[in-house]
């Protein structure tokens, strides 16, 4: 969302504000995900890694990038996406 105006955001609890700077990208599971601000790239990229494959992995099929410098606000628990527990 870009532009002036107002908006409303919903966090399952306090959000976590996370710091990315260009030393010190970010990924983080798109159900925690709430916003973002300063400039910042963002890319989707796959979460399965070798660590996915030994059980170790976050269980996530992708995940966001943050590269750049900004402030990434995510949620403590996860949301229901797609194909959620009813």
């Amino acid at each position: 969302m870009e532009g002036t105006g107002q908006a409303a955001l919903l966090s399952d609890g306090p959000a976590v504000v996370l710091r990315v700077t260009p030393q010190y990208p970010l990924q983080v599971d798109p159900g925690a995900y709430i916003a973002h601000q300063g400039n910042l790239q963002q890319h989707f990229q796959s979460g399965v890694t070798f660590r996915t494959f030994l059980g170790e992995g976050g269980g996530e099929a992708f995940q966001i990038r943050f590269e750049g410098d900004g402030l990434v606000y995510v949620q403590p628990s996860e949301r229901n996406t797609i194909g959620g527990d009813v």
